[in-house]
């Protein structure tokens, strides 16, 4: 792959601008983010469980409902695609069918 195809993990531009809407709607990050950070440059703990306010917990819980959603809606969609693809495939065989009946 070419550097030109690679993108950046995190561009400094749309971070720039979901910063910006983060201080434009009043969102505080604190509650967010460890009240004491490691100072020996060691990765910080964690303990399996996840810590946070209630209302962290539960935006995060309806972000998982939320693709659990979002991926069974795109399953019936596609799979509505593939039955409508079926369905107009036998109509035209039925109608050469009953052509051929007809002649």
């Amino acid at each position: 792959m070419s550097s030109k195809h690679q993108q950046q993990p995190l561009p400094l531009t749309e971070t720039l601008r979901d910063l910006a809407l983060l201080r434009a709607s009043d969102i505080s990050l604190s509650p967010l983010v460890s009240p004491n950070p490691p100072t020996d440059g060691a990765a910080p703990r964690q303990s399996g469980t996840l810590e946070g306010t209630p209302d962290a917990n539960s935006s995060v819980e309806r972000s998982y409902q939320f693709v659990i959603e979002a991926r069974k809606a795109i399953r019936i969609h596609n799979s509505e695609e593939t039955q409508a693809a079926r369905v107009d495939e036998l109509r035209a065989k039925l109608e050469d069918v009953t052509q051929g009946l007809g002649s």
